[in-house]
């Protein structure tokens, strides 16, 4: 009998034919496994029982990185002619991938059996920084097109030594594109500094484990390196004040806790409370940072004002060497703040390494950097996520951004819509675009805020590469709906630049999480509820504070915030002092200059908004905590940071809620009040304060969802915007509304700010086709 399947999933680049053959050899089948496009095809013949045993193995077993989506089975006729004697693994073929969205793997994490070679003095690779085999390594950031083999990739540069080749066609490193040694492939190499004036090299230059060494040294030391990982630069030093003082002016970045790397979850252990869930993240092939409660102090200028430490492992063999040298790093993207990730050589001389003898300025530039000469083709930010209590109580793990390990894996629906291409920008913060086609929506990695013109150009870059990658060309572009976002213009741009005419949709910002969430678990209808600091409102306002009723494409705004008229235009996310003067002047209250005043009071670079983050922007000025946002949310984050020990009495705070014309309307100028008159008081703490704000966005939720409950029939409630990153907000929404018997829904697979926006955009587009 001899039969054919058709795999498809994440089946490519995670030693998946070995996998195969291996597993055809245990049922005694003859036949052949190959790549086709970005699907697994297998050929097999032998005795019908064995055939059965097989497929059942494939349809469940398979090797760690892998999934499958589809198992495609076909009878042979036995008349076929079939030539094989043995099972083997024959060379991919390329096909048309137009009829599919095809599934990827992202860049894996060093697997344990790498760990155990780079650290055994027996092995051939041992301290071989770049170890990787069929189960890890880079994927995504070399590959050049499918199917994925050694020369659709950046490691076709490179050619292997005989052991190596020996090593591709058996064991464990049998057909893992990334294989390479001491002997073959790239190798790590160091430029360090040194102040020579004369010389035409201003570089002392070092290779292989020189190279790993002197890096230990200068990091030792006190010094910064650059480091070029597997899927982009990042700057690395010990977390001490001084150095992370140092680091913050070469970044120019002020206030943003720096993440630490440390070498195993054991010493992770030694400063931050770490849950059996956290640790199984923090162990992931993905190897995000996870935001951990930290034990005690912890170098200041590190974490700054955060409770947290943004804690990781290392995700290669270069990043253990050193960890494990020096001790816990600091391990940041190498950019300037707000600025990409850079991912080529000259790249990062240009950014960060002196041009001339004499010119090196310790505040500007890095002590040496440590690189290797394999290309990268789209850089890749470390994911960070944390874990917070969720539905009927289990952990959860969420995005605070999904970039290397995760991306460019689909979010799969549970239907087909079609089969229409869907292109979705996403918004211009934390910009992530995705394609959408049937049943599967594939959300890029992080990429950064568009207004950055070399994000920008890297947006638009991924964009094209990814068409090029996945076959893919849309039918249709849904966009933002707010005029003034480059990602609203780029797609007139974009859908004039094919040769076929091409539809644009506008979704709006809100419309757009809600829909997130109901793709993420295949939701026709739901309550949204959207927390976040602006998105552009069908009224020309900008929204923040928005409860929506949504049914399939369509939605109703039922609920929301009472608008507030904020001056400084982009300027007043940024000045909580100034959002909280506007507040009191809509109190009457005498609080601004008279330049800022007149511009309130005559309409000038003014907006009205109903925005929960400015909202809580405002109740920080006034508590005191903090004036400026110096990073996107951190008023927001130190307002949680006063509220979320505190288990003591506090004052109970609450919304009017107005019904006008089939719209809840919560008073956030009268809460705001309420809150100003406690405050004089002076009974209260800040913490206790803080704390009953939260609970009255909490009761908040809860009053407005039974209202649209008893109203519409509407059960299910989704949590979405950045404003739901609130552990506070997010764990007790999630417990009051399950306590009144709602279904709660929340962002898991992307995360609940503008990161989430392409998914809802492109699911949207999707369901577009059944109307």
């Amino acid at each position: 009998m001899i039969i054919s399947l058709k795999v498809k999933g994440a089946v490519q680049g995670i030693g998946y034919r070995p996998f195969i053959s291996q597993k055809a050899k245990e049922y005694s089948l003859k036949g052949m496994v190959r790549n086709i496009g970005a699907a697994v095809e297998i050929l097999v013949s032998g005795k019908e029982n064995d055939l059965a045993d097989f497929v059942n193995a494939v349809k469940t077993q398979y090797p760690a990185g892998a999934f499958i989506l589809d198992v495609q089975k076909t009878v042979i006729p036995d008349d076929m002619s079939f030539s094989y004697d043995s099972f083997v693994i024959e060379d991919s073929i390329p096909v048309d991938l137009s009829d599919e969205l095809a599934v990827f793997s992202p860049d894996i994490g060093i697997c344990n059996d790498c760990l155990e070679e780079l650290l055994d003095p027996n092995d051939r690779r041992y301290r071989y920084p770049l170890i990787s085999c069929a189960s890890c390594g880079p994927r995504i950031s070399i590959a050049n097109s499918l199917p994925y083999d050694r020369d659709t990739t950046t490691m076709e540069e490179f050619d292997m030594c005989p052991v190596c080749r020996r090593e591709y066609v058996s064991g464990r490193r049998m057909h893992a594109q990334t294989i390479s040694c001491h002997e073959c492939g790239p190798q790590m190499l160091l430029a360090e500094y040194k102040a020579s004036a004369g010389s035409s090299d201003i570089f002392c230059r070092f290779d292989k484990d020189e190279a790993v060494n002197r890096a230990v040294d200068i990091l030792k030391s006190g010094g910064i390196i650059g480091l070029k990982g597997i899927s982009g630069y990042q700057l690395l030093c010990i977390p001490n004040d001084d150095t992370a003082r140092r680091l913050r002016s070469i970044k120019g970045r002020e206030a943003k806790p720096f993440a630490v790397m440390f070498s195993t979850a054991k010493e992770i252990k030694e400063y931050a409370f770490v849950s059996s869930k956290e640790e199984d993240l923090l162990k992931s092939s993905a190897r995000p940072i996870v935001l951990l409660k930290r034990k005690g102090d912890f170098p200041k200028e590190v974490i700054k004002a955060s409770d947290y430490i943004g804690a990781f492992l290392p995700s290669t063999g270069v990043h253990k060497l050193l960890c494990d040298a020096v001790g816990p790093l600091i391990a940041t993207s190498a950019n300037k703040s707000d600025m990409p990730m850079i991912i080529d050589d000259k790249a990062f001389m240009e950014a960060f390494m002196p041009k001339k003898a004499d010119s090196f300025d310790q505040y500007s530039h890095v002590d040496a950097f440590l690189y290797h000469e394999r290309k990268i083709n789209m850089a890749q930010d470390d994911s960070v996520m944390f874990v917070c209590p969720g539905s009927k109580g289990r952990e959860v793990a969420h995005f605070v951004r999904r970039a290397r390990g995760y991306a460019p894996l689909p979010v799969l629906l549970n239907k087909e819509y079609g089969n229409c291409n869907v292109l979705a920008l996403g918004g211009d913060l934390k910009s992530v675009f995705a394609f959408g086609k049937k049943d599967k929506i594939m959300p890029s990695q992080y990429i950064g805020d568009l207004e950055d013109y070399d994000v920008f150009q890297n947006f638009d870059a991924y964009i094209e590469r990814f068409e090029k990658f996945y076959h893919f060309t849309p039918d249709v572009i849904i966009r933002d709906m707010h005029p003034l976002y480059i990602s609203h213009s780029y797609a007139d741009k974009k859908s004039a630049a094919y040769d076929k005419k091409i539809k644009i949709l506008d979704v709006q910002h809100h419309h757009a999480h809600a829909l997130s969430v109901m793709a993420e678990h295949s939701l026709n209808s739901c309550i949204g509820v959207c927390f976040d600091g602006t998105g552009y409102g069908t009224d020309n306002k900008i929204w923040g504070g928005e409860f929506l009723l949504c049914k399939g494409t369509d939605f109703k705004r039922v609920g929301r915030l009472s608008y507030v008229k904020l001056c400084g235009g982009k300027d007043a996310p940024k000045k909580a002092s100034l959002v909280s003067g506007c507040y009191e002047e809509a109190l009457g209250i005498k609080a601004l200059d008279d330049f800022s005043r007149a511009a309130l009071k005559n309409n000038i670079n003014i907006f009205e908004t109903s925005s929960m983050g400015r909202l809580f922007d405002a109740v920080c000025a006034l508590l005191d905590i903090n004036k400026l946002n110096s990073y996107e949310g951190e008023c927001a984050m130190l307002l949680e940071k006063r509220a979320y020990s505190y288990s003591g009495d506090y004052p109970h705070i609450s919304f009017d809620i107005l019904d006008d014309k089939d719209m809840l309307i919560a008073d956030q100028i009268m809460l705001y009040n309420e809150i100003k008159k406690i405050v004089e008081e002076g009974k209260y703490s800040v913490e206790a304060i803080a704390y009953g704000f939260h609970m009255a966005i909490v009761k908040l939720v809860l009053d407005i969802c039974i209202k649209i409950r008893k109203e519409h029939d509407e059960n299910k409630v989704c949590l979405s915007g950045g404003v739901f990153l609130n552990r506070i907000l997010l764990k007790e929404c999630i417990r009051v509304l399950e306590e009144n018997e709602f279904e709660v829904y929340v962002n898991e697979a992307v995360p609940s700010g503008d990161g989430c926006i392409s998914l809802g955009q492109a699911y949207y587009g999707l369901m577009m086709q059944d109307i």
